[in-house]
């Protein structure tokens, strides 16, 4: 983030922070780096900092707490923090001067004395500190001392750097937890480079995200709980035996100055051919291939098994034409048989038997009159 909101600088500011962004009452670092990005050199006596301190929204730190500041390169600077919020960074010889190109160039002042070419740029960080309790907008005034005419004339010039406090839930951002993606795993289970959104049933994948190495994350997906997982550089877990789409759930799990932060994570994969051994289905359409009457046809390999009613509404034919009953067949109304009925048992009934078709015995000779 580079800012020159609220005056004019000579310098170019760049904040950071870890996290990004900052969340309350969580330890934090903020790096600060300087360097000259205009057209003109640029000698430099000092730069101040103020951080703004106290309890309300637009604070940083509390009151009470002490900030770490370290500068790079610390052989050509010195910082400290000379009283509550106010850090104080100096040039080791006296003037730093700041190019404003990629070429060394020696900056002479009035005295004569030529003055050494100190950096570039450099880098202050404040380091481990923590974050005030309220969400708010923080800013960070530094006051630059510099010179454009050799350290003939000096001149204070203030520049306001925004930093953003956030809650310390919404804060987690995908550059410190997320990035939940499925990868096809290699022979070793590795993950590969691209993420898969369909594989083959029972093909063995690797899960990976990003999360934090003193994180605890347990992972949920198709009826399995694994974890709590915990104390890895590079969080990933095997996966096998999908049968059918699968969505995963990753809970991510921070303890930060006593609070509990949790996290949640999410995504799916696709199974080609899937397998259910349970379905409710509210309505099935047929779309396989067309009969001879141009209908969609539904294909059931294997039994068929309908443990309540099974209601038909159309025609229901059997293989070649035959309609096979293994057990018995109740019919609740008249059957009604256009030819011929053949019969390898006995035929009973509890009444009458009315038909106009001739009775055969078994060697086929036809039977006079109807059965007793």
């Amino acid at each position: 983030m580079n800012a020159t909101t609220g005056g004019t600088s000579r310098l170019t500011y760049g904040l950071a922070t870890v996290p990004a962004p900052l969340a309350t009452r969580q330890p934090a670092h903020i790096d600060i780096v300087v360097s000259n990005s205009g057209t003109e050199a640029v000698l430099c006596k000092q730069i101040l900092v103020e951080i703004p301190t106290g309890d309300l929204a637009q604070d940083l730190v509390p009151a009470s707490l002490h900030v770490v500041p370290t500068v790079e390169p610390s052989d050509q600077w010195t910082t400290d923090q000379i009283e509550s919020g106010v850090v104080l960074t100096m040039p080791q010889d006296e003037t730093a001067a700041f190019t404003p190109g990629v070429e060394p160039v020696t900056i002479r002042p009035v005295t004569g004395e030529s003055v050494s070419l100190s950096t570039h740029g450099l880098l202050l960080r404040l380091r481990d500190f923590k974050a005030n309790d309220l969400a708010g907008t923080a800013l960070l005034r530094v006051r630059e001392t510099v010179s454009v005419d050799n350290g003939r004339t000096w001149k204070t010039n203030q520049v306001v750097l925004p930093l953003a406090k956030y809650p310390a839930v919404e804060a987690l951002t995908a550059d410190v937890v997320g990035d939940l993606v499925l990868r096809e795993a290699d022979v070793n289970g590795n993950p590969g480079s691209a993420p898969v959104t369909l594989l083959g049933s029972g093909q063995k994948a690797v899960l990976t995200w990003s999360a934090p190495t003193d994180a605890v994350c347990d992972v949920y997906y198709d009826g399995r709980h694994a974890g709590p997982l915990s104390g890895q550089d590079k969080w990933q877990l095997v996966v096998s035996d999908l049968t059918r789409d699968t969505h995963f759930h990753v809970q991510v799990t921070l303890r930060r100055a006593g609070d509990s932060i949790t996290h949640h994570l999410s995504t799916a994969v696709a199974v080609a051919e899937p397998t259910f051994p349970r379905l409710t289905v509210t309505k099935i359409t047929a779309g396989g291939r067309k009969n001879g009457h141009a209908h969609r046809l539904l294909t059931v390999d294997g039994a068929m098994e309908v443990e309540q009613e099974s209601h038909l509404y159309g025609i229901l034919y059997g293989g070649a034409g035959t309609l096979t009953v293994g057990d018995a067949l109740v019919v609740k109304e008249n059957l009604t048989i256009d030819k011929d009925m053949n019969v390898t048992g006995a035929v009973e009934a509890s009444g009458d038997i009315t038909t106009d078709a001739q009775f055969l015995d078994p060697e086929g000779t036809p039977l006079r009159g109807k059965p007793a």
